[in-house]
């Protein structure tokens, strides 16, 4: 009689081969036994400390490419425009849409490509997003808007930057901090919504079974379009933030190299800050009041 001989269980990486929604309790098993971490498609097999270092990773360098893409274009024209041209408007908020775009179709496979901590926080708020997995994608923008920022100084000297302070936001002598706070409460709101919809929510149009979510592989463009309409509204106004991360970075190095006399951007920080959350933390908790099982 032959004796039966079992392979040895190798230690190694695995790679995921059974889909979540085909077989869930296959899948918890697998990730009791091997360390594995539930994904869309199935199951990576990867130690957790690694997962949440490839989140990182992947934040820091969309934030860090975004900051270069959309301040450096509000600096690179600044010297040459009127900044209450409609022509110069509509081209930094292309720059700021179309960076959401590209970036989010770069590394929304990781992460969900946030690059926005207002929106992680929205995320979180939701409940699509775990805490401590948005705790480290924060960290990630953090370090990738001040890394960008920097790059932009090395780029472009003061004499060269019309912005003043690397195209962090501050008010327009026009407009108060109530139209601000404003405007750029709702403008989150807006964003989150649209992330939501598009990317967060399932869709019971069509196959079901399938559970199709927002309007898949496109949600990175009404994204980016949502984020090129807020820009619109809010360059008038205080050169639109929507974004905490966005607006730190740049203005961390331009303190550090010299802000102009008579700069507020330290005194009127916090709108930039509070109202994006507030916006897209209402948002993410109206996507949570209305999430349904199917």
């Amino acid at each position: 009689m032959e004796e039966s001989k079992t392979e040895p269980e190798s230690t190694g990486p695995r790679l995921a081969t059974i889909p979540m929604q085909d077989n869930k309790m296959c899948t918890l098993k697998m990730e009791e036994k091997y360390g594995g971490i539930p994904v869309a498609g199935g199951v990576v097999h990867i130690s957790r400390n690694m997962f949440l270092l490839n989140k990182f990773g992947a934040e820091f360098l969309g934030m860090m490419f975004f900051v270069i893409v959309g301040c450096g274009t509000a600096i690179s024209t600044s010297n040459t425009t009127d900044f209450e041209a409609s022509s110069w408007v509509v081209t930094v908020a292309f720059a700021f849409g179309i960076g959401i775009v590209t970036l989010a179709y770069a590394i929304a496979h990781i992460t969900g490509a946030h690059i926005n901590c207002a929106v992680t926080f929205g995320l979180v708020v939701a409940g699509a997003c775990p805490i401590v997995d948005g705790l480290v994608i924060f960290a990630g923008q953090i370090v990738g808007s001040i890394v960008g920022a920097a790059v932009l100084a090395g780029i472009f000297n003061k004499s060269n930057d019309g912005t003043g302070a690397l195209g962090s936001n501050a008010l327009s002598p026009n407009f108060g901090a109530g139209n601000a706070f404003l405007a750029e409460a709702f403008l989150t709101a807006l964003l989150m919504f649209v992330v939501n919809e598009t990317a967060i929510r399932k869709r019971l149009d069509y196959m079901p079974d399938q559970k199709l979510t927002g309007v898949g592989f496109n949600a990175p463009i009404a994204i980016g379009f949502a984020v090129f309409l807020a820009h619109l509204v809010l360059i008038p106004i205080d050169g639109c933030s929507i974004n905490p991360t966005r607006s730190f970075g740049p203005l961390v190095i331009a303190s550090a190299r010299g802000l102009p006399d008579g700069s507020t951007h330290w005194e009127d920080f916090w709108i930039f800050v509070v109202a994006p959350l507030l916006g897209a933390g209402v948002a993410g908790l109206f996507q949570r009041l209305t999430t349904f099982s199917i």
